[in-house]
């Protein structure tokens, strides 16, 4: 488990178990809107984890500059316990300076669970945007490559 993962479990109380297996995502957005018209994105997602109600920053990805259909190179590694229910949140934000997401505006976040995304390689979700029309098209692809180091129970 990772040092960040592990402290998160930890203070939220989440329960160790033998029956687990890793699981590493890729991130990609696609449509990533600006609020500002002027200028393209510098978009960034932030991962949380939810446990009894509360959600806790896990990670987060680079911030890739003016960019509408970001390819993260950031992979998320996580411990997927098979009779847990672990809720995810994915965050989008518009970085405007080097103070990350404190400083940034909120562009839309994605939940699912660790579950849903587990079940097939690539998972495409339509971003929940704060104020914006349907129309708009966002979404994170969330791909699931072949960890060969996987332990099944």
């Amino acid at each position: 488990m990772s040092d960040i993962l592990g402290s998160a479990a930890g203070s939220l109380g989440l329960l160790s178990s033998s029956c687990l297996t890793k699981v590493e995502l890729r991130l990609t957005c696609k449509g990533v809107s600006d609020r500002d018209a002027l200028s393209r994105p510098d978009p960034c997602v932030v991962l949380n984890m939810q446990s009894h109600g509360r959600w806790m920053e896990v990670d987060r990805t680079e911030v890739i500059r003016s960019c509408v259909n970001p390819s993260y190179s950031k992979v998320f590694t996580l411990d997927f316990y098979f009779e847990e229910v672990q809720r995810l949140r994915f965050e989008l934000f518009d970085i405007i300076n080097h103070n990350g997401p404190k400083e940034a505006d909120f562009l839309g976040s994605v939940e699912c669970t660790l579950g849903q995304v587990r079940q097939i390689i690539s998972y495409f979700f339509p971003v929940t945007l704060p104020t914006a029309p349907p129309v708009i098209q966002q979404r994170f692809i969330i791909d699931l490559p072949l960890n060969k180091n996987s332990t099944r129970c």
